[in-house]
């Protein structure tokens, strides 16, 4: 392979926590560790009419995407489809308890849609006790890493060690063998 970083989009809210933030840079310097570098469209380049263009130019320029989906909504107490009827006839049409979860930030949904439209592949990271829908439930295309927790830097530090390192090394060749078929360094 060429010494040459293969570009992938990290979809991601904006922190809004010291850890956070640290799973962040730790996440981008593992990253750079397996030669992958990082692009994200920046909150300060986000207007209403011009992100989804602007987004997917970016992502259409990447390998591969990092989906780390941090708590952005946390709900103490709350109901999803509140005196619904179940109907076989619909997915999880019963009404369904949210207390306690998190939802991450709707742009994680929309960047892993465009990723998925860009047949790129995908690394999925969830928050422990993060409502899973759309884009982030389970599917055998995409790698899926759950449940890490932000209590502190020493969780989020074994977290990387145990778990996520492996699943990155496993995503990686994924996107090695996208980025020497389009760089044309077929091995």
């Amino acid at each position: 392979m060429t010494n040459k970083k293969i570009r992938v989009f990290l979809s991601r809210p904006n922190p809004f926590t010291n850890e956070q933030q640290y799973f962040i840079d730790k996440l981008k310097s593992t990253l750079e560790n397996y030669n992958i570098e990082s692009i994200t469209l920046q909150a300060k380049d986000y207007s209403p009419y011009e992100s989804l263009s602007a987004l997917n130019e970016m992502i259409k320029r990447c390998y591969g995407m990092v989906i780390l989906a941090f708590g952005h909504t946390y709900i103490q107490s709350g109901v999803l489809k509140k005196g619904a009827i179940q109907d076989k006839k619909f997915f999880e049409s019963d009404e369904q308890s949210l207390d306690g979860k998190w939802i991450t930030s709707s742009f994680c949904q929309i960047e892993g849609a465009m990723a998925i439209s860009n047949n790129i592949p995908i690394l999925i990271i969830k928050q422990k006790n993060l409502r899973i829908d759309g884009i982030l439930k389970d599917d055998k295309k995409i790698v899926s890493v759950s449940d890490f927790s932000l209590d502190d830097k020493t969780q989020i530090d074994s977290f990387f060690e145990q778990i996520l390192e492996k699943e990155i090394y496993c995503w990686k060749k994924s996107l090695e063998e996208i980025f020497n078929t389009i760089e044309g360094n077929i091995v």
